[in-house]
Parts: C-alpha cells; sequence; structure tokens
C-alpha cells in the first residue's frame, strides 16, 4: 500500500513539473530570455550607439530592490507594446556576478523578458555612474530615456509606469 502511494506521488510530481515547463519550452526562440552580458563604462556608451535611429530606455535595476522589481513588470509591457513602434529597452542589473545564475537570470525568466539585459561588470561604480549621468546617484530603480540621435531627453529616479514612460516616448515614437 505505501509502495503504491509513493508511485501516485511520483507520478503527480512528475506531472507537474512537466505541466510547469511547458509555457517557456513552448515560447518561440524569440522569445526566450536573453542572457545577461556583462556591461562596463565603454561597453555603455557603445550600447547607446549601437542604437542611434531609435528611442531607447535604458533601466537600471537590482533583484536585491524592492521597487525595481515591483516596476519590472511595467518594463515588460512597454516592450511587448512599444517596440514595433521604434523604441528599444534595455535593462542593466546592478547585482553582483555571482548572483547571475542564481537570482538574476530565474527574475528575469519569470518576467519573460525578451529585450537585451546586461550585468554591469563590478569594479568602479563611481566611473559607471557618471559614464551614464553624472546627475545621477546611483540610486535604484533608474530610468534613462534616449531620443533617436541617442541624446538623454528624461532621467527617472525611482519607480516609473507604462503610463508614465508612454507619455515621454510619445513624441518619439514611430506612427504605426
Amino acid at each position: 500500500m505505501h509502495t503504491k502511494l509513493i508511485r501516485r506521488l511520483i507520478a503527480l510530481l512528475t506531472a507537474i513539473a512537466a505541466s510547469a515547463a511547458v509555457p517557456a519550452a513552448t515560447r518561440h526562440p524569440s522569445e526566450r530570455t536573453p542572457s545577461p552580458r556583462p556591461i562596463h563604462p565603454a561597453g555603455y556608451a557603445k550600447l547607446l550607439s549601437e542604437h542611434k535611429g531609435r528611442a531607447l530606455v535604458v533601466n537600471m535595476w537590482a533583484t536585491w530592490c524592492e521597487p525595481c522589481r515591483e516596476e519590472f513588470p511595467e518594463l515588460v509591457k512597454l516592450h511587448r507594446e512599444a517596440s514595433r513602434r521604434g523604441v528599444d529597452l534595455v535593462a542593466i542589473s546592478l547585482d553582483l556576478p555571482a548572483s547571475l545564475d542564481s537570482e538574476v537570470i530565474p527574475f528575469l525568466e519569470k518576467q519573460q523578458v525578451t529585450f537585451a539585459t546586461y550585468i554591469k561588470d563590478p569594479g568602479n561604480d563611481e566611473v559607471f555612474i557618471n559614464t551614464v549621468d553624472g546627475s545621477w546617484s546611483g540610486a535604484l530603480p533608474a530610468t534613462f530615456v534616449y531620443d533617436r540621435s541617442g541624446r538623454m531627453v528624461q532621467r527617472i529616479s525611482g519607480v516609473t509606469t507604462f503610463k508614465k514612460l508612454m507619455e515621454i516616448l510619445e513624441p518619439l515614437l514611430t506612427p504605426p
């Protein structure tokens, strides 16, 4: 009797585990979460130049930052709604690289992120902060909006919303 119960439990747990994996496995390859790449100050300048011709939203966040975690679904929504209208979204994690596999990637997968993600290289935080924006204190979350020429048009300290970002982006959007 005890063996039958254990077998049923194993079968049930296997079925639950298999069903939980199906949504991520059935997503189109272009919709899978990209692995965050390391970024350093010189890489940030390169990132901006690579996105010229499209509006760009750069969000600085970390898994240990509760407001960042609360804000993230708004960013995912922004990407889904605005990417086809000439807006790119990039998220840069300020987590320690040691937490990439244990914290950052699982969080991004749970959010079903499909936009470019980076993780700040360890090193001089002050240099990175000043490269992004000399008036930014480094507080998280922080969001920076750039026009098609790569010029910063808005900086947002603290949590933002899909609605607020769309209001900022409206003059930069490509017509539908």
